[in-house]
């Protein structure tokens, strides 16, 4: 029996020239597959090259799994899957909201970050953000965002929490109201103060407060917090303190660092 080739989507690298580089595919637009591919398998120019990368890979073989090694075989030298395996995954567990939406009813817009996309979905009327762990070990840091989300809801604290997003059953991922406006910047201290002023009296403590991480919202010029990943609770006040001194002179910074979140603004 002849098996097609089936179409195979990147939807997320972390390629390492040197290294061992890890990917994560759509298949037949309906299957994850995360792939690792070894070193020298595909050339150091192509691995995050999609044309490239796709050409250089071995027809993915069929059957149920959801993790696979490329590497080349020792006797042809030709690539091929080493290995293939059906995984148990890890999954968010703190559950707290009661809408789920599974990532394929989800329509990628555009990039924001990393792992952070534009979408729209059936359910909302407006465009959303879709934050989700790109690989199964990044779960750990979506269970601390999402768990910060519950924290924070009702509190006018960040943007409106929409949703859980699953795949193949499991957690992975966080909707969220996408914030038309801008990046903060030192004019805007006062705004950004009364935010996390608002967030320290819930007992919580940012964990990285760069200007990026404050958006001023179109309309009525209201500061929102973004990017709960490192946000814990914190009942030591000096050190809540701390955070609030250090705004000023994140807001004056010109160095980029935390890049674009949420500033696409609504597409009608």
């Amino acid at each position: 029996m002849l098996h097609t080739s089936p179409d195979i989507q990147l939807q997320a690298c972390l390629a390492d020239p040197d290294g061992v580089s890890e990917y994560r595919f759509l298949v037949d637009g309906k299957d994850i597959k995360y792939i690792s591919i070894e070193p020298g398998v595909i050339p150091p120019d192509d691995v995050s090259f999609e044309p490239a990368l796709k050409a250089g890979l071995p027809t993915f073989p069929p059957g149920d799994w959801n993790e696979g090694r490329v590497a080349k075989d020792k006797t042809t030298g030709n690539n091929i899957f080493a290995t293939t395996t059906r995984c148990d995954l890890p999954a968010v567990r703190n559950i707290w909201h009661d809408k789920k939406v599974d990532h394929l009813q989800l329509t990628w817009v555009d990039r924001m970050r990393q792992n952070i996309r534009l979408v729209t979905c059936p359910l909302f009327e407006h465009p959303v953000v879709y934050k989700f762990a790109e690989f199964p070990w990044q779960i750990p840091i979506m269970e601390m965002e999402t768990t910060a989300y519950g924290w924070i809801n009702g509190h006018r604290v960040g943007p409106q929490f929409l949703g859980h997003v699953t795949e193949d059953g499991r957690v992975i991922g966080i909707l969220l109201e996408n914030i038309p406006g801008r990046t903060a910047e030192i004019e805007d201290l006062e705004k950004c103060q009364h935010v996390l002023k608002r967030l320290h009296a819930l007992g919580l403590k940012h964990g990285d407060i760069n200007k990026h991480n404050f958006l001023i919202r179109d309309g009525n010029g209201e500061a929102v917090l973004v990017d709960f990943e490192t946000t814990t609770r914190c009942e030591d006040e000096k050190g809540l303190l701390r955070e609030l001194e250090e705004l000023r002179e994140q807001l004056e910074e010109t160095d980029g660092r935390g890049g674009m979140y949420y500033t696409i603004g609504r597409l009608d």
